[in-house]
């Protein structure tokens, strides 16, 4: 069950899909939930990073310039609570990337886990986190 204020982490396939394409649902969970404070946003700096280092990918150069890049992943830092990752994450993914977003939702006490990724969806969760994607979290949220 998702608390009516629910702690999330978002993996970055959702965060790069909101800023290229902007419309519903990650566009209303950021724009009306977040925006609102009806969600908290759980991040760590390891996430932060990955985010800025895949928008520098030469082939989404063309949706925004360097200024949005900074600006966003600046936004997102700001809009959410950063926490520390422990050095020694646990395997429980087949991509180990997403070994972080699961560290992520776990230290951070989130109560849902947002994806369009295959790997972290196969999951479904982990303890009691589920991993939904964008669509399955704005139904629960409405």
């Amino acid at each position: 069950m998702i608390p009516p204020t629910p702690r999330a982490v978002f993996d970055t396939n959702s965060l790069v899909s909101y800023l290229l394409v902007h419309r519903p649902p990650i566009a209303t969970l950021i724009d009306e939930y977040l925006a609102q404070k009806r969600i908290t946003l759980v991040t760590a700096p390891v996430l932060l990073e990955e985010l800025a280092r895949v928008l520098r990918y030469p082939r989404l150069h063309r949706y925004y310039d360097a200024a949005t890049r900074d600006r966003f992943v600046a936004l997102i830092a700001a809009l959410s609570e950063v926490v520390e990752l422990p050095d020694d994450i646990p395997v429980i993914s087949r991509d180990p990337d997403d070994d972080r977003v699961i560290a992520c939702a776990v230290v951070g006490r989130a109560d849902v886990m947002v994806s369009g990724d295959k790997d972290l969806l196969a999951l479904k969760q982990v303890g009691k986190i589920p991993i939904l994607t964008a669509v399955e979290f704005l139904k629960c949220l409405q």
